[in-house]
């Protein structure tokens, strides 16, 4: 439920930077189980982790996917519902029955039905498109009354998505990424620009390993709907909690109409 601090009503979330060992996608799991568990037991009401943090990247060999019907999935769903936290579990390489995707699996704490969104923009440059099937439906879900929504990495570059989003009435935008450390720039960029442009938080969680291959740089951030930066972790394994304010959204939205003043019929004359 959403927690009152000095009369402020808000959305406490929990951001888990996360490292990965390279080839080596059951000791990801069984070291990434114990942070997730330890940290909600700290008591986030939601808790975010990073993009394909059980995989070795670049995306070269199927022996990083995890089957959809594992047992691990039933864990994490068992650690929701007893610490009362809702787990975005960033995303995994999992295999489907439908084809191999990068999907996001998002636990309630209630054990109600889980939420499933698959990347939408596969990125080439990790090599993506070789085993992955992109998705094609967008990620929005509730979180005690409040509509949220979520990006993975890549899909952050295409606005259309964070709009859409938006439309459906989405408060909170939650972004796993896997970005490497080269264009860490771009990362803090896009995270600022999707907060002021739909007025919402954006909440992103980066991996933070070094590789042979590729790095990433870590810097998890969570900014507020004006673009102010309320959190900006480093490049190391970590966790932070934060806790989001929700009347920012309607004082940003009222103080500057930017999606009230949008015209829909004349942007379709050009699309």
């Amino acid at each position: 439920m959403l927690e009152v601090v000095n009369g402020v009503e808000g959305l406490r979330v929990g951001l888990l930077q996360l490292d990965v060992y390279h080839g080596n996608p059951v000791r990801n799991q069984r070291k990434a189980f114990e942070r997730i568990e330890r940290a909600a037991r700290s008591g986030p009401r939601v808790l975010l982790l990073p993009e394909l943090w059980n995989a070795t990247c670049p995306l070269t060999s199927s022996k990083s996917l995890l089957d959809e019907r594992d047992v691990f999935f039933d864990s994490l769903r068992s650690v929701a519902i007893r610490y009362g936290t809702w787990i975005i579990t960033g995303s995994m390489a999992v295999s489907t029955s439908r084809g191999n995707r990068n999907r996001c699996n998002i636990f309630a704490p209630d054990g109600g039905k889980e939420i499933v969104y698959d990347k939408v923009h596969l990125y080439p440059g990790l090599k993506e498109p070789n085993l992955l099937e992109p998705g094609s439906s967008l990620g929005v879900f509730e979180i005690d009354g409040v509509i949220c929504g979520v990006m993975i990495c890549f899909d952050m570059e295409f606005p259309e998505i964070s709009r859409a989003l938006v439309s459906r009435g989405a408060w909170v935008f939650f972004v796993p990424g896997a970005w490497k450390g080269r264009y860490i720039r771009l990362w803090r960029t896009l995270l600022v620009a999707r907060a002021i442009e739909n007025q919402v938080f954006v909440v992103g969680v980066n991996r933070c390993d070094q590789g042979k291959e590729v790095s990433f740089g870590g810097q998890s951030m969570v900014v507020d709907p004006y673009g102010d930066v309320m959190l900006h972790m480093d490049q190391r394994p970590g966790y932070e909690e934060v806790l989001l304010d929700l009347g920012l959204v309607e004082k940003a939205r009222k103080e500057h109409s930017v999606l009230s003043s949008r015209r829909p019929e004349v942007y379709r004359r050009w699309f």
